[in-house]
């Protein structure tokens, strides 16, 4: 039997319930869209009370630095001898340079080189620095290479600023009313530039066309290159300097060490030295240069060394024979902390390290840092060590020195330093700062260790450790950074003077 598709029966239409159902659509959707509406109001609201709370805790802790600050007095009357490294900087947006010479970013980043002799050395450079966030310095081998950077550099930028670690720690602290000399070469074209309450021992060199550059190529927190992008703000910075490296300026001071009697002589630069191509003689002659002026110093002044970003692993260590042991004071960032604690441990050196170390981590390392240079035979006793960070400052201060005051003066300055330089502001606007710490931090790594609470109305911590002092200030970082070179120096400077003793 043939099977037949039979059409269903019609159902009757219940048309109360047909308009039921259209009438309570409209109800429905209406009811979603208030939900909605409430929720969104919700989490706007949510939104808006934790950013006015970030707001409100930034606001208090800056203020609560700026009260610390109001209490710090200058001590007067106070010589400093600052050296080295003089030369005029370009600052420029990096990925504009590169831009600009029509370098193209790679597919990946190669292996740091050995020496920077071609583009594809300096793009792969940069690059590993780039994506960490870390800043670098370094001497490029290649005559012609340098100069067609240094060429194009002029074209986007051609205001040239003194610079070099000498001449800007040197300015800031005549700034803050410190008696400075300077122990750099005596060029006309540094001299026109340098603030007029600084001496500059020797005779005037005019010396135009044959002047150390440095190129600082600089990029914000989230800048790209192709694929690439940065963590944090920072500078990847070249130069290739003839001057500095003859460490001229120590030679011209000599003779003005005794009569000029400083209370604290500053030796920073030496990273130029790092790479340049000296013979095994020469460099030991560049070196004894420097243990002559140290040797020069009056007893009863305080010597401080800054370190840098130092790659030559060589030269490191003799830095850590021959000159450390005579520096009561040593200052250093996130970077050449671990660097330089790896070198006394290992002799090897550390390419690139963690730029976002816990606070226990960068403490403890120090503390090993301290242990490790005390245990070395010693001209001088260190008594001071300032570790300079994107998110803290950290002052360990051996509270026997005679020649330093409580670490709460140089937290707060250079805090405070940190901020108004990059940001470019001295007022410092709560809306255009962010804080990076949390509300508190461990004083080590060791199990148990004492936790130390941010307070915002007195956001600086202090500590007995040892025989030393520990203090530590938050450092409120940019959201609209406007320079990062030279902000180091400038922290550096305010940060040592005012850690003198009256």
């Amino acid at each position: 039997m043939a099977l037949t598709h039979r059409k269903p029966a019609s159902q009757p239409v219940d048309e109360t319930s047909s308009q039921s159902i259209k009438s309570n659509k409209p109800k429905a959707d209406k009811s979603y869209s208030i939900v909605f509406l409430f929720l969104g109001l919700v989490i706007s609201l949510g939104l808006m009370m934790t950013m006015f709370h970030r707001y409100w805790r930034i606001d208090k802790i800056k203020q609560g630095l700026l009260e610390i600050e109001k209490d710090i007095v200058f001590p007067k009357n106070k010589r400093v001898l600052v050296g080295v490294g003089g030369c005029l900087d370009i600052f420029v947006k990096a990925t504009d340079l590169f831009d600009a010479m029509g370098m193209k970013p790679p597919a990946e980043i190669g292996q740091p080189p050995a020496s920077l002799d071609t583009e594809e050395d300096i793009i792969n450079e940069f690059l590993t620095f780039f994506v960490e966030g870390a800043a670098a310095e370094r001497y490029v081998q290649s005559k012609d290479l340098f100069q067609k950077i240094r060429e194009t550099a002029l074209k986007l930028s051609p205001d040239l600023k003194l610079g070099g670690n000498g001449p800007v720690i040197a300015r800031r602290m005549a700034s803050e009313g410190a008696d400075v000399m300077l122990a750099i070469q005596n060029e006309q074209i540094y001299r026109s530039r340098i603030d007029s309450r600084i001496a500059l021992p020797g005779k005037t060199q005019d010396t135009e066309r044959d002047f150390d550059l440095h190129i600082i190529m600089e990029f914000d927190k989230d800048s790209t290159w192709g694929p690439y992008k940065s963590t944090r703000a920072n500078r990847y910075i070249i130069h290739r300097d003839s001057h500095n490296p003859q460490l001229k300026g120590l030679t011209a001071v000599l003779p003005h060490i005794e009569q000029f009697k400083p209370d604290l002589v500053v030796l920073g630069g030496l990273q130029m030295l790092d790479t340049y191509p000296f013979t095994q003689d020469e460099l030991e002659s560049r070196l004894n240069i420097v243990q002559e002026f140290l040797r020069r110093i009056p007893k009863s002044a305080a010597i401080h060394f800054e370190m840098a970003s130092f790659v030559n692993a060589a030269f490191l260590k003799k830095l850590c024979d021959q000159i450390l042991p005579y520096a009561h004071s040593l200052g250093m960032n996130e970077q050449e902390l671990p660097n330089l604690a790896s070198i006394l441990k290992t002799g090897k050196s550390i390419y690139i390290s963690d730029s976002k170390a816990k606070i226990s981590k960068s403490l403890d390392e120090a503390r090993h840092l301290i242990s490790m240079l005390e245990e070395m035979p010693r001209r001088n006793e260190l008594s001071r060590v300032h570790i300079h960070t994107l998110a803290y400052q950290a002052v360990f201060t051996k509270t026997s020195s005679k020649s330093w005051s409580s670490g709460i003066t140089t937290a707060v300055k250079s805090s405070l330093t940190a901020t108004r330089y990059v940001c470019g502001d001295d007022s410092i606007d709560s809306g255009k700062v962010r804080m990076i710490l949390d509300d508190s931090f461990s004083s080590s790594g060791i199990p148990g260790s004492k936790r130390i609470s941010i307070i915002d109305t007195a956001p600086v911590s202090c500590w007995p450790d040892g025989p030393y002092e520990i203090c530590l200030a938050p450092v409120l970082v940019c959201t609209q950074v406007k320079q990062t070179g030279g902000g180091g120096d400038n922290l550096t400077g305010v940060g040592l003077v005012y850690h003198l003793k009256p």
